[in-house]
Formats: structure tokens, sequence, C-alpha cells
């Protein structure tokens, strides 16, 4: 990175949204790793519970597979895609592919998440899932990073061809 080209502030700026873009990472997946870890201790395999406040209704299940348990079976061959698709995005950031703030948080939601179904497809074969949705979707907070991620990128998208 050329200093004199860009300026200190620049570079300032592109060291603290880097600071910002790993500690996102970090914390979506300190936060799902943390919730399946208590729900495996804390409910057996196919039990729920109610979170009282909110009358929201926990499930433990596991995916073997994808969302809607696709490619079933393949937990680990997924989880070794996930790493080399995060492993393209964090090269693709670290070389100005990925600008803007916005996308970055886009793109570390998504990582994040993506690491942390990775990690449980690595040590289990499989994923805890706990957010019981419905009967068609029950899902961890990777998913929801992960959704999110995408979700608030495509929105960016729409916003930008209306705005042009």
């Amino acid at each position: 990175m050329d200093i004199t080209r860009i300026g200190i502030g620049q570079v300032v700026r592109d060291k603290e949204t880097a600071m910002y873009f790993y500690l996102i990472i970090a914390a979506a997946l300190v936060v799902d790793i943390a919730t399946k870890v208590a729900i495996r201790m804390q409910l057996e395999l196919g039990q729920t519970a109610e979170v009282p406040v909110i009358g929201f209704r926990l499930i433990h299940l596991v995916n073997t597979g994808s969302t809607g348990n696709l490619f079933h079976g393949w937990g680990r061959a997924l989880a070794v895609l996930v790493l080399v698709l995060a492993a393209a995005a964090i090269y693709m950031r670290q070389k100005g592919k990925i600008r803007g703030t916005f996308a970055q948080v886009c793109v570390a939601l998504m990582i994040g998440g993506g690491l942390g179904n990775a990690i449980d497809r690595l040590l289990y074969n499989q994923v805890t899932d706990f957010l019981y949705f419905s009967e068609m979707a029950t899902m961890n907070f990777a998913d929801i990073w992960v959704f999110a991620g995408v979700l608030l990128l495509i929105v960016q998208q729409i916003v930008r061809s209306f705005r042009s």
C-alpha cells in the first residue's frame, strides 16, 4: 500500500475497517459456537424448550447436509468447500475487491456464519440447529448470519439500482 499516494488518513481507515471486519467474524463465531454448545449441553436430541419471556421455542436437531438437509451426509466435504470460500473472500477483501464498509460487514457475517457451521461439520459431520421457526425452518445463529449477510447485500444492490 503506497501511503504517499492515498494518504495517512485512508491507511488508518483501512486498518480500522479491517479490524472491524475480523471482529465481526469473531463475534459471529463466538455467538454461534456458544449457543450450539449450550444447546448440546442442555437439551437432548429432539428435546424442546420454551423461552418464557418471548414465547420462542428451541429444539435440538442435527442436520448432516446443508439447507433443508440437501447434500445429506456430505458434512465434511461442505466444510472444506466453506473453508475455501472463506479464504477466497478474505483474500479478495485484502486485495481491495470487496469495497465499502457495508459490503465488508455483509461478507464478514457470511464468513463468520459459514465458519461456525464448518466447525460443526468438521467436528461432528453434522450441524446443530435449535432456533425453531416452523416445521420447515429450524436453524442456528450461523445460518442467520449467512442469511443476513446475503439479504443485506441484495438489498444494497436493489437500492443502488434505483439510485442510478
